[in-house]
Order: C-alpha cells, then sequence, then structure tokens
C-alpha cells in the first residue's frame, strides 16, 4: 500500500505540471502598455550667451599743473681755480697740461719701470688746455661765455582732451525668466563684462620761468678757435724741406709733423651772472594717459518679437567700472645754446567707479540656438582725480567717464 500510495502522489505531480504548462500555452500574450496619452516632452533653452565688439566713446580728461624743469649740468661755484665745471653749450676742466720732472742738474728723471720720463703737473699759471665749447655765438669780446638754463613753470591754464574712442571684447550672459503680455514680452537677466582702452594725450606751449647762468671765461686775446672745438687739440702737417718738398721716410712714406693747436683759456670765471625771464615759448608740455577701464554691467532685458527671426531687446541695469591708468608728463625746455633739456614724471593708479547702463539691441536668429545682434549702447559712471607730486612736478588730471555711448555686435548662442 505504501508504494501504491507514492506512486499515485508521483502521477498527480506529474499530471498538474503537463496541465500548468499547457494552460500557459493557451493564455493570451502580455500587452504592451500605451503611452500615447502623455504629453511630449520638449527641452527648451534658458541660458544664452552673447560675445563680440564694444565700441564707445572716451573719457573726458583735464591737465593741469606746474612744475620745474631744473638744469642737468653742474657749474661749480663762481671762484676757484682748476674745477670740472660743466654746461649745456660746454666744459672747463682742471688743467692737464705736465712737464717732464728734472734732477739738480736739469735732467729729466727716468721711470725705472717704464723707462720713460716722469711727468708732474706745470706750475699753476691760471691756463687750462682741457676744455670745449659748442657754438662760435658762445664768444664775447675776448671771453667765451658758458651757459646752463632751467624754468620754473608758472602756466595755470588747463587743458582739456577728449580720450580717444575704442573698441573692446564684450561679453554677456543671459537667463530666461518668463514671459508676459499674453506670452508676446520675455525678460531675462542679463550680466555681462567688457573691456576698453584709455587713451588721451596733448601739448601745448607753457609760460616759464627761465633762468640762465652765464659764466665767462677769459681767452687771454687770442681767436677764438672754430667750433664745436675739444682741447688739447693737435694738427699733423706734412714735414717740408728747405725747398718745401715733402720729407720722405726710410721706407717712403711721406713724414708728419704733429702740432699742438690747444688754445688756453683761464681755469676760473672772471665773472658769472644769473637773470630770471618770463617766456611762454620755451617750454613745451606734453600730457599723456594710458590705461584701460573693465565695465561689469547687471540688469533686466526685455525681448520684444517682430518676426519669427527677428527681436528687439531694451536693457538696463547698473554697472561697476574698474579703471587703471598710467599718468605721464614730460616738460622740455628748449634753451638757447644746446640740446633740449627734459624731465619726465610716470605714476600709476587705479579706481573702482559705480554707475548706470542701457542698451538697445536687434536680435536675428539664424537657428534655435544661434543668432547675430548690434545695437546702441549707453553707459555713465564717475570720475576720478590722478596726480603727481614730486621734486620737479606737480600736475593732476581728472578722468571723467560719464555719459559714454557706443555700439556692440557679435553672436549669441542659447542652451
Amino acid at each position: 500500500m505504501k508504494h501504491l500510495r507514492l506512486a499515485l502522489v508521483a502521477f498527480a505531480s506529474s499530471f498538474g505540471f503537463a496541465y500548468a504548462q499547457d494552460e500557459e500555452r493557451q493564455a493570451p500574450p502580455v500587452e504592451i502598455p500605451d503611452f500615447s496619452n502623455l504629453d511630449e516632452y520638449i527641452y527648451e533653452p534658458k541660458s544664452t550667451v552673447t560675445f563680440g565688439f564694444r565700441y564707445i566713446s572716451g573719457a573726458k580728461t583735464s591737465f593741469a599743473g606746474q612744475g620745474r624743469i631744473p638744469a642737468p649740468e653742474d657749474p661749480g661755484s663762481a671762484t676757484g681755480v682748476n674745477q670740472l665745471r660743466s654746461y649745456r653749450d660746454g666744459v672747463v676742466q682742471p688743467d692737464a697740461r705736465v712737464v717732464a720732472r728734472v734732477d739738480t742738474s736739469g735732467n729729466p728723471i727716468i721711470d725705472p719701470d717704464s723707462g720713460g720720463a716722469i711727468a708732474e703737473p706745470i706750475a699753476p699759471d691760471g691756463r687750462t688746455n682741457s676744455w670745449g665749447f659748442l657754438d662760435a655765438s658762445q664768444g664775447v669780446d675776448g671771453y667765451i661765455a658758458f651757459h646752463t638754463y632751467s624754468a620754473e613753470i608758472v602756466d595755470t591754464g588747463t587743458r582739456n582732451q577728449k580720450a580717444n574712442s575704442s573698441a573692446g571684447m564684450d561679453i554677456a550672459v543671459h537667463r530666461d525668466m518668463g514671459k508676459f503680455f499674453g506670452g508676446r514680452i520675455a525678460w531675462d537677466l542679463t550680466a555681462g563684462m567688457s573691456i576698453n582702452d584709455l587713451s588721451a594725450n596733448t601739448n601745448d606751449r607753457v609760460g616759464a620761468a627761465l633762468t640762465t647762468l652765464t659764466d665767462l671765461y677769459s681767452l687771454f686775446g687770442q681767436r677764438l678757435p672754430d667750433a664745436p672745438y675739444s682741447a688739447p687739440s693737435s694738427s699733423i702737417e706734412t714735414a717740408l724741406d728747405a725747398s718745401g718738398n715733402p720729407i720722405l721716410n726710410d721706407d717712403g712714406s711721406v713724414r708728419t709733423i704733429t702740432t699742438n693747436t690747444t688754445v688756453l683759456i683761464g681755469n676760473e670765471p672772471v665773472d658769472r651772472t644769473i637773470t630770471t625771464l618770463l617766456n611762454d615759448s620755451s617750454v613745451l608740455n606734453r600730457w599723456s594717459l594710458k590705461g584701460a577701464y573693465y565695465t561689469f554691467r547687471a540688469g533686466p532685458t526685455l525681448w520684444i518679437p517682430i518676426t519669427t527671426r527677428l527681436r528687439a531687446s531694451v536693457s538696463a541695469g547698473a554697472v561697476l567700472v574698474y579703471s587703471g591708468s598710467s599718468y605721464t608728463v614730460t616738460q622740455t625746455l628748449e634753451p638757447d645754446f644746446g640740446a633740449e633739456i627734459s624731465d619726465t614724471s610716470t605714476v600709476s593708479d587705479a579706481k573702482l567707479l559705480p554707475g548706470y547702463y542701457a542698451d538697445a539691441s536687434l536680435q536675428f536668429d539664424l537657428t534655435e540656438r544661434a543668432g547675430f545682434y548690434a545695437g546702441a549702447v549707453f553707459q555713465s559712471a564717475g570720475s576720478y582725480t590722478q596726480t603727481i607730486d614730486n621734486e620737479t612736478a606737480q600736475y593732476s588730471t581728472k578722468v571723467d567717464l560719464a555719459n559714454q555711448s557706443g555700439v556692440r555686435a557679435g553672436m549669441s548662442i542659447r542652451f
């Protein structure tokens, strides 16, 4: 009986399994879900980047101040022999003449190291053989005049100059914020940055008090050499025999003779005068301002459709201008004799200036994601003053970045 029960259980299990498989084969297939009643999802770009150029009018600048141009030479004291004295039109140095040192018998003393005669300065005679001058007009009634020049600028005028307009990089990011007026007008928040050059320069003659120092040296009755002249001097001439024919050396070359042509002058001034006169043509000032400024702006932008591809935008908001510039003043004195005398001073500074802006542009969409734009810009920020203050220059410039206008253009990409 036990074996019979086991056989019945096995038969029933096999029959149930076969029946389940047959039911599974006869069951209908699993249906695929229907998603046709769901809304279609389309991604719409919410951000736009614009990049291009920005051409804007220059800042308004003004230049003012005074300074002085010191004499670069040292004429030394008015009295004292054999001093080094330098001038704008020449130089007078200590006498360099020497004679051979002799023993008690009058014979030259020989240097055992070099084998040559030992030289020593000549006995002072109030003259010098080391000097030079530039212009024949320095000769004055048997004397030669040397000069130094300096100037004190007394001009109090202000020179106004409009800085050059400049084109620079412009980039901005826009974030869509929605629409109103029935969905026709869109608006976004805009943040942008641009950079432009800052450049202004001008020059003008300025009134100045010119000081001239004049030292007179005696020529001791000698003729003034041809200018320009530098002593000591010499000339080389052909040696001639009694008949006036050139004398030849053993190798057949022409023999020459070196002749000392140095003109001696006094080794200290016989007179010194200092005169000061007002002059409005001898000093030329050059003012120069160079640098750049960054404009950071942020504000809302309205978009108004015109056609399916053409849109207009209007934007306004706040700006923060970071301006860095270098201010240089060059003072140049043109003396009666000698080269120009120049003095240059430079200072650098940077400022942060708040302000506001307004833009109006047209946007043409090439595709849903790319397009071109062009429009007008206006911005107004504050002003700042840059100052040079040192021993020779006290000058200032005012840089005014108010009421600037221009144009901008470039490409836009939506993402």
